[in-house]
């Protein structure tokens, strides 16, 4: 039971900012105040939705105990500076948007001066009623093999909103939504081997732009991927078990597919709700657990991450 009377602070100012206002008043928590990088863009904001503006950044070590959560929902390159903040002023419960970091040492000296911060990454794609869904089927399904794909419009892509650190690792940015869910769903990576192409089709990430590979996860499910950021693609994920294959296509519908059968049966439709697919559930699990979860921890998060840096970047695993 959430209570309503919860207090909290809500950093960032940007679109993804209105869908966390919009899930918590479909949790009948209403009072919000705002932090943005500028006091105009944080009162813009709150006239919007009727809120009120916290106090500057200054006041952070003060007022960070007295709010019943924070949530950092600002852009990447300042989700790792507030949080070290709010850790250290004894931040209560904090919720902190992906990625956190581009790469998973950057966490370590966080994770080594604060091993028990009460933190929980914004995984909202794990709170999916698909996701969901499908994770229950499997808890009576062994995975047998599975595949996925991350590719990026790249052409909607506007570099010169973005810190050219974070264009640079556009798969820890972006991808890792597809890859934290897809890994989640059938366990960490045991053994991967990648392919990358396209070196100097993007610009901003001289990385590459054609992604292939496949592996091995650590409960011996073998996985394989593609993605063609020069090509057209969605995100999805295909996960087969000894029953059939289930697919996230897109990732707010669940079918499946029975053995013997090209049919697909709707297993959750395609998400319709008044608010951001995931959020009201992971919000309501935020404020109600009692302890932090760690499929939603930064150590979890690390391992995802590490697993975006062997699939886009030919780092070890």
């Amino acid at each position: 039971m959430i209570d309503p009377k919860m207090k909290i602070l809500l950093i960032g100012a940007g679109a993804i900012a209105h869908e966390y206002v919009r899930a918590f008043l479909a949790l009948g928590v209403k009072d919000i105040h705002v932090l943005s990088r500028s006091a105009a863009s944080a009162e813009a904001f709150c006239k919007t939705w009727d809120l009120t503006p916290a106090r500057g950044r200054d006041h952070i070590a003060a007022d960070a105990a007295s709010y019943d959560g924070v949530v950092i929902a600002s852009p990447v390159e300042t989700l790792l500076p507030y949080l070290n903040e709010l850790a250290a002023a004894g931040a209560r419960r904090i919720l902190v948007e992906k990625p956190v970091a581009l790469r998973a040492p950057e966490l370590d000296a966080f994770l080594a001066e604060y091993p028990d911060a009460p933190v929980m990454v914004a995984l909202n794609r794990l709170f999916f009623p698909s996701v969901e869904a499908l994770r229950l089927r499997l808890q009576s399904e062994p995975v047998r093999s599975a595949e996925f794909s991350f590719t990026e419009w790249v052409h909607r892509i506007e570099p010169e909103k973005y810190r050219p650190e974070v264009l640079t690792r556009w798969g820890a940015a972006n991808c890792i939504h597809v890859i934290a869910t897809a890994f989640d769903l059938i366990a960490a990576p045991r053994k991967l081997v990648a392919q990358v192409g396209g070196g100097a089709d993007i610009p901003w990430h001289p990385a590459g732009s054609n992604f292939a590979g496949s592996g091995v996860t650590e409960t011996n499910a073998l996985f394989s991927y593609s993605a063609d950021w020069m090509s057209a693609g969605r995100w999805s994920l295909t996960i087969r078990t000894a029953r059939g294959s289930y697919q996230l296509e897109p990732m707010e519908q669940l079918t499946f597919c029975p053995k013997g059968s090209i049919a697909r049966e709707v297993v959750v439709p395609n998400w319709a709700g008044p608010t951001k697919c995931g959020f009201v559930e992971m919000l309501a699990h935020w404020l109600s657990a009692p302890t932090p979860d760690p499929r939603f921890g930064l150590s979890r998060l690390r391992e995802h991450l590490i697993a975006v840096g062997a699939i886009l970047y030919g780092e070890p695993l």
